[in-house]
Order: structure tokens, then C-alpha cells, then sequence
């Protein structure tokens, strides 16, 4: 029954007086980069990629905003191609928000076809240890996603703000308070509560400027680490206090007793400076990383230094926590600052700032063709 109409794009297939499109544009990844200037300049948009149909239990969504993020370098430059190896090429991204247009078989969630809806694919749930997956990201205009990783977004929230949330914001939250998330190696971990003094490195950054909002709804006394330019926007956010990165920084904190120190930048590369950083963390606190997963699984970073422990994380995808972010957002308590908001077609400009530039907060891709400008949000 389904003939394509002459006269019409290939990309649309006409059954009856609907139009169905079959093609989308979308960014791919043919190879492994390096640092972020080479790993940027093996990205290509493709016109004419196939749309993705959802499988049983997923969902297809037309993608509105997606939001680039340090796990996508991580993906693209190969730097964690032992634990997450892909199949090349692949669409890359993780974080989407958009309009659910279709649904597979076997959705049982409720949510509907023309829903908005946030979702994050997920790095561990996208890749299997030990062969390549076939990986079709956000860096389209459309995607299909699993419905257990998806939110229902409130007509009154702005898209734009919720397409920044899903990783940084699962990091930030089970990091801090564990929810459904573990460590790499399966440990709890954080508890912070009210009493708690809390330490993060990279407080600018997607998952630091949101894990101080979360710390400090607890009541917890929270110290940030910052480029100088971001000094003053962490004061405006809450935190009690600011060092400027390029100081002493590790001095200045020693003795403090942190309960946990986040690491949002990858500080910690060798054994030797876990021992540096164990002197700013009280007896049984806990450093957890969101990066150099390699180094905190060895067994000499499983031995406690002065009691305390030494953890990484790759967040667990769960709508349970990523509903309770979004609520947040929705009822006014949580902001996601979207320091950018670029065009679809600048995907590479995005994700070489989200990894080497001195965001506040988290770079947005529109693929909806307006909606662009040099920053939304704030605090």
C-alpha cells in the first residue's frame, strides 16, 4: 500500500495523505580520535541515515534538543575502548529530549505517542564488555531508546534546560546520594546528608554545578573547585566556598575532613595522588571519580588510604532517579545552566567545548533548526 510519491523527497514515503519519513540527518563516527581536536574532525553528517524503529520496549522519539557531554569524548576518542567497545560508524550522544513518535511493542509505562519526554541511552546499558555494539545515539533527528530510560517532561519546563540533565544530572545525584547507581565495581556510594562537607572538583562543570545544588538542598557544606572566570557564578549557586583551580588547591584543602570529594575532572590519574588526596578526606570518607575508570579498579586503589575509599562511576540509567531530577527542575529547586546552545550542524564545536572549554554547565545541540544563541538558563 505504501508507494513513494513522485515528486517528493526520498526521504518520505507517502501512505494515503500521511507522510512518513524513512531518512533523517544524523552526525557518525567512523574512527577512533584522540584528543578532542582530532577525535572532533572524524565526525560527519550524513543526510540520508535510516530512521531507527523501536524494538519491543522502546520508544522512538523525534529528537528537539540533545546535549553533548565528556562521556561522548570518552566514546569517541577510544579512550575507553576496552570497557565500551562500538562498531563502527555509529551516531554518537547519549542525552535527548523531544516528542515520542512511535512506540514498540510491549511498552507498559504509559507514555504516549506525542508525550515530551526526556531519555538517556546510557553508557554501560549501550555496550557489552568484551565485543563492538552497534550504537545509534542522540546526534539525530530521531532515536530510539529504551522506555526504562525515559522521562515524561511537564508542559511548563523548557526543553532546552532538561536536555542537559540526564547524565551529568544521574552522575551528580548517585555520586552524592547512590540512589540506583553503584560504582564500577558494584559498591554503594554516597550518603551525604546535612552534616556533610562535601568537596568537588570541577564545580562548573554538567555534573559539578548540579551536584552542589543537590548538596546543598541537604544542607551539606560544600567547597567547589573552578576556572577563575567561574568563581563568582559558584558563590550565586550556593557554595560556601570557591578556590580558583589554578591555586594550591590541594593544600588549601588538606586537614578539611571531607566526607566526599567528587572528581568531575579526571584529578586523579595514579596511585600517588590518591595518597595526596586521602589528607583532605576525613577517616572512612570516599573520593569517586567520573573518569580513569582503569586506575581506581587496580588493587592497590582498592586498599584504604588513612580509612578511606576510592571509587569511579559511570551512572546507572534509572527513570526512577532521572524522574525525581526532573521534578526538581520542574518544581524550581534544581537548575541546569546551558551555558550554550548551538545548531545541529555544530556538533563538533559542542563537544569540544563540553571536554576542553570552561563551560558553565552543559552545551545544547537544537536539531529543531531555530532556538540557537550564545547562552540560556542561569542561576
Amino acid at each position: 500500500l505504501a508507494q513513494v510519491s513522485h515528486g517528493h523527497s526520498p526521504r518520505a514515503v507517502c501512505i494515503d495523505t500521511f507522510v512518513v519519513h524513512t531518512r533523517m540527518r544524523g552526525w557518525l563516527c567512523n574512527r577512533y580520535g584522540g584528543d578532542p581536536f582530532e577525535t572532533a574532525k572524524h565526525l560527519t553528517c550524513a543526510q540520508k541515515l535510516p530512521i531507527p524503529m523501536p524494538g519491543k520496549g522502546q520508544l522512538q522519539i523525534k529528537v528537539q534538543f540533545s546535549a553533548a557531554d565528556p562521556a561522548d569524548w570518552m566514546l569517541l576518542s577510544g579512550t575507553c575502548k576496552d570497557r565500551f567497545p562500538v562498531a563502527f560508524p555509529f551516531v554518537p550522544g547519549f542525552d535527548a529530549v523531544g516528542e515520542v513518535t512511535q512506540l514498540g511493542e510491549g511498552c507498559e509505562t504509559g507514555i504516549r505517542v506525542g508525550d515530551r519526554v526526556v531519555c538517556c541511552l546510557g553508557l554501560q546499558e549501550s555496550f557489552q564488555k568484551g565485543s563492538a555494539s552497534k550504537f545509534e545515539g542522540t546526534l539525530a533527528e530521531y532515536c530510539a531508546c529504551p522506555e526504562d530510560r525515559v522521562s515524561k517532561v511537564p508542559d511548563h519546563v523548557d526543553l532546552r534546560e532538561i536536555a542537559g540533565l540526564p547524565l551529568a544530572g544521574l552522575t551528580a545525584y548517585q555520586a552524592l546520594f547512590t540512589g540506583n547507581g553503584a560504582s564500577t565495581k558494584g559498591e554503594p556510594l554516597g550518603t551525604i546528608a546535612g552534616d556533610s562537607k562535601v568537596l568537588i572538583l570541577g564545580g562548573n562543570r554538567g555534573a559539578g554545578h548540579i551536584a552542589l545544588q543537590l548538596a546543598k538542598l541537604v544542607g551539606a557544606h560544600v567547597t567547589v573547585t573552578v576556572p577563575p572566570s567561574c568563581v563568582e557564578w559558584m558563590r550565586a549557586l550556593g557554595a560556601d566556598d570557591v578556590i580558583n583551580f589554578r591555586d594550591r588547591w590541594l593544600e588549601t584543602v588538606a586537614g578539611s575532613g571531607f566526607d566526599l570529594i567528587l572528581d568531575c575532572v579526571g584529578w586523579a590519574t595514579s596511585i600517588a595522588e590518591m595518597d595526596r588526596a586521602a589528607v583532605a578526606l576525613r577517616r572512612g570518607g570516599q573520593y569517586v571519580s567520573t573518569s580513569n575508570f582503569g586506575i581506581f579498579e587496580t588493587s592497590a586503589a582498592s586498599v584504604p588510604r588513612q580509612g578511606c575509599e576510592f571509587k569511579a562511576i559511570v551512572p546507572t540509567v534509572s527513570a526512577e532517579d532521572l524522574d525525581i531530577l526532573v521534578n526538581m527542575v520542574s518544581v524550581g529547586k534544581l537548575n541546569v545552566n546551558i551555558d550554550q546552545v548551538v545548531p545541529f550542524t555544530e556538533a563538533r564545536h559542542a563537544l569540544h567545548e563540553c571536554v576542553v572549554g570552561q563551560c558553565r554547565g552543559k552545551v545544547v545541540l537544537c536539531h529543531c533548526g531555530a532556538g540557537a544563541s550564545g547562552a540560556h538558563g542561569g542561576a
